[in-house]
C-alpha cells in the first residue's frame, strides 16, 4: 500500500517540526439550519479515525466530533480536513469558510461532497476528495508538504479492504462517546436502490474485510473499555459464506453487537442463530415502504410487504431485535400512509423505528428523475435532512407531507408508545442493550420535540 512507504519516508521528524492537521466530523443541521449539539455521541463515525490511521508520523493529527466537541478555531492548524453527508455537508462548508478566513488550508470529502458538483464544494475548500480517501489522503498530504496540493483528488480504484489499517481509536474522545464502539466489516451495497446515496457513492461495489482483520479491529475497539460494538456496514448480511466465517470468529470475543442489513437476512435462520451466538442483538433493516408499487419504482421490489411481519417474527425467534426504516413521500403514498405506517410499527412492536421523508439526494437516480420532472422545489442542501419536503409529491402537498411526517413521529414517540414498543422486546435481552435502546428512544423523543430528525447524529 503506497501510504505505508509514504509513512516510512517521514519517520523521525521532530515533534516541533510536524505539521498540524485537524480532522473534523461536522454535526448535522436542524430544521432551522442550526448545528445540532448534544452531550453524548451514540454511534460515532470512523471515517476520520481511518484517515488518521493512514496519516504519516510527520503529521500531528487531532480528531473532533462537532456534535459533542467544540471546534478549536483559535488554534493554528496547517490543514483542516472535513467530511460530510446530508446536511453535514453544508455544515462542512460553513466550518471550512471560517478556517480559510483564518489562513488554514481546507480539504473536504465524504459521501455528500463526492456526489455534489465539485464547484459547490470548491467554493468553500482548497481541495475536494472524491470517493473513499484512504489511498488519496497520504498522496494529498505529501503534496501539501511539498506545496503542490491539487484542487481535486480522486482514487482510480477503492482501497483494498485487506490492507486498510485499524482505525485510530486512541485519538477518539470516549468521554464524549456512548458505550458503543464502531467497527466496519464491509463497504457498499450490491443493490441499486434509486434513492440511496451509499449506492451512488460506492457505485454498486460491495467489499469485505477479511475476518481476521475485523477481529483485530474488534479487539482494538474493546481495548477502549467496551465490548459493545456497532458494525457501521450498510448491508452486513449478504455473503453467507463470509458471514459464517466472521460470526464463528467473533464468538470467542464475547462482544454484543448491532448492525444494518437487508431483509434477505430472513432467508437464513441458521446464520441468524449463529449471529446471535456471536453477540448480535439488534439488526436495522430498510423496509422503505409498505406498498409493493413504491418498492418496484425504487428498484427494491424484492422487499415483500406481505412477508414483513413473518420476517420480523422469525428474526426475533433467533434472539435478535429488529429496527426498521420507512420512507414516506413515494408516488404511491397518500394522506392515509401515515396511519398505515403508525399501525404497522406499533402492531409489530418495533423497538426503535426510523422514518424519513423521501429526499432526492444529488448524484442519485431519484434526483435525476425528479430533476427531469421539474419536481425539486428546494436546493438548499442544509434542508436535505430526511425531515423536510424538498420536492413535489404526487398525492399530497409538500406541506402535508412534512406536517404528517412530524405528527407521525410525535405519535410514535409518546412515552406510552415507547414503553409499549419496548416492553415486547426486553425479555431475555442484554440489560445494557435494553437500557441503551430506551435511552435512544427518549433521545429521539427529545430531538422530535426540538424539530431535529431522529438519528441524524
Amino acid at each position: 500500500m503506497e501510504s505505508l512507504s509514504f509513512e516510512c519516508d517521514y519517520h523521525g521528524t521532530m515533534e516541533k517540526d510536524k505539521i498540524k492537521v485537524l480532522l473534523i466530523t461536522p454535526t448535522a443541521l436542524d430544521g432551522r439550519g442550526e448545528p445540532v449539539k448534544q452531550k453524548k455521541l451514540l454511534l460515532p463515525s470512523i471515517t476520520m479515525p481511518m484517515l488518521a490511521a493512514v496519516t504519516p508520523d510527520s503529521v500531528k493529527v487531532k480528531l473532533i466530533y462537532e456534535t459533542v466537541e467544540d471546534i478549536p478555531y483559535d488554534e493554528h492548524w496547517d490543514l483542516v480536513g472535513l467530511t460530510g453527508m446530508g446536511s453535514g455537508s453544508v455544515r462542512a462548508w460553513q466550518i471550512a469558510d471560517m478556517f480559510r478566513r483564518k489562513g488554514s488550508k481546507v480539504v473536504i470529502g465524504g459521501v455528500g461532497p463526492s456526489l455534489f458538483t465539485p464547484e459547490s464544494t470548491l467554493e468553500h475548500a482548497d481541495t475536494l476528495v472524491i470517493g473513499e480517501a484512504e489511498e488519496t489522503w497520504p498522496k494529498l498530504l505529501k503534496d501539501f508538504i511539498a506545496g503542490s496540493m491539487k484542487n481535486i483528488y480522486q482514487a482510480t480504484q477503492p482501497p483494498k479492504m485487506e490492507t486498510l489499517p485499524t482505525p485510530r481509536y486512541d485519538l477518539m474522545n470516549f468521554r464524549k462517546i456512548g458505550f458503543i464502539r464502531s467497527v466496519q466489516a464491509t463497504r457498499g451495497c450490491p443493490f441499486q436502490c434509486k434513492f440511496c446515496s451509499v449506492t451512488a457513492f460506492s457505485k454498486g461495489l460491495y467489499r469485505k474485510r477479511p475476518a481476521s482483520k475485523v477481529i483485530q479491529d474488534v479487539q482494538a475497539a474493546k481495548k477502549t473499555g467496551s465490548r459493545y460494538i456497532v458494525f457501521l456496514d450498510d448491508n452486513l448480511f449478504f455473503d453467507p459464506e463470509y458471514n459464517r466465517e466472521l460470526w464463528e470468529a467473533l464468538i470467542p470475543e464475547k462482544i454484543i453487537w448491532i448492525s444494518s442489513c437487508s431483509l434477505h437476512v430472513a432467508q437464513h435462520p441458521d446464520l441468524l442463530k449463529l449471529a446471535h451466538r456471536s453477540g448480535c442483538r439488534l439488526l436495522s433493516i430498510g423496509f422503505e415502504s409498505l406498498e409493493s408499487q413504491n418498492l418496484e419504482e425504487i428498484s427494491k421490489g424484492w422487499n415483500r410487504p406481505d412477508r414483513y411481519t413473518s420476517a420480523i417474527n422469525m428474526i426475533r425467534q433467533c434472539g435478535i431485535m429488529v429496527s426498521i426504516s420507512i420512507i414516506i413521500g413515494f408516488d404511491g403514498d397518500t394522506g392515509h400512509t401515515f396511519q398505515t405506517v403508525y399501525d404497522f410499527i406499533m402492531e409489530n412492536h418495533i423497538p426503535i423505528p426510523r422514518v424519513l421523508i423521501l429526499t432526492p439526494i444529488p448524484g442519485t437516480p431519484l434526483h435525476d428523475m425528479f430533476e427531469a420532472e421539474n419536481r425539486i422545489i428546494c436546493r438548499d442542501y442544509g434542508k436535505y435532512t430526511g425531515g423536510c419536503a424538498v420536492f413535489k409529491p404526487k398525492n399530497m402537498t409538500p406541506e402535508d407531507l412534512q406536517n404528517g411526517y412530524w405528527r407521525l413521529y410525535e405519535q410514535l414517540f409518546t412515552r406510552a408508545n415507547i414503553l409499549r414498543r419496548m416492553s415486547y422486546n426486553v425479555r431475555g435481552m442484554n440489560p445494557i442493550i435494553v437500557a441503551g435502546l430506551m435511552s435512544a428512544n427518549f433521545h429521539y423523543r427529545h430531538h422530535i420535540k426540538s424539530g431535529i430528525v431522529p438519528g441524524i447524529t
